[in-house]
């Protein structure tokens, strides 16, 4: 009776893999979407503009912080998969984890730190001198301007390493491992064209594709094709 139970059992508990992928994909897309947005123009404009959104951007951020963490889970499922012993899979899950921890870090700063030192701010009454935040604004900025980039460069160089172990598979799989590394060779090449300026249209871009390259894979878990 057991053996029964575990048979039927066991396609779902293969799938589900597959199932938490594509959920972190529709999840990051959404996020993405809810992401507020600023175009102020000086720092009492930025300040007023963290503070307002200060739950918008709790959520956001916290979110996609809390996706990174499911999806590492559902990568070391992957790497399984692909075989534990094998170099590229490990490899691959090396570098997803530490995009995951500077992507982490420069979410946490973005998201709940910023928002937090500027409602602090305009909290005091009466203001202090702005320039008494200014530091730690700009402290805040230059630490995502380096976490923020490098979480994205880690993220590209695990999609050639998934490419290569995903090449290996065939069939369906080699079409996604190609789709990796076209991803994970844009990435990279946009972060080196841009090497002296964050440009949030790579951020946004980045996170948005890797969102469909992680539907991708999912589907290919969920199908069984892994």
């Amino acid at each position: 009776m057991t053996d029964t139970a575990d048979s039927v059992a066991t396609p779902v508990a293969d799938r589900a893999p597959g199932y938490v992928l594509i959920a972190c994909a529709i999840a990051s897309v959404v996020l993405l979407a809810n992401h507020p947005g600023g175009d102020a123009r000086t720092l009492m404009g930025v300040l007023q503009g963290e503070a307002a959104s200060q739950n918008a951007n709790a959520v956001v951020h916290g979110g996609f912080i809390g996706l990174q963490v499911v999806e590492l889970a559902a990568l070391a499922m992957l790497a399984m998969r692909l075989g534990a012993g094998r170099m590229w899979p490990v490899i691959a899950l090396t570098f997803a984890a530490a995009g995951a921890a500077a992507l982490s870090g420069s979410l946490l700063i973005d998201g709940l730190v910023v928002p937090a030192i500027a409602a602090k701010y305009l909290a005091q009454q009466p203001l202090p001198d702005i320039a008494t935040v200014k530091p730690l604004i700009s402290l805040c900025n230059l630490l995502i301007r380096f976490l923020m980039p490098l979480g994205l460069a880690f993220q590209a160089a695990a999609n050639l390493c998934w490419a290569a172990s995903l090449w290996r598979v065939g069939g369906a799989a080699r079409i996604v491992g190609l789709a990796a590394a076209a991803l994970g060779a844009a990435v990279l090449a946009a972060l080196l064209a841009t090497l002296s300026t964050l440009n949030p249209l790579i951020v946004m871009g980045g996170i948005g594709g890797q969102a469909l390259l992680v539907a991708a894979i999912g589907a290919l878990l969920a199908l069984r094709r892994l």
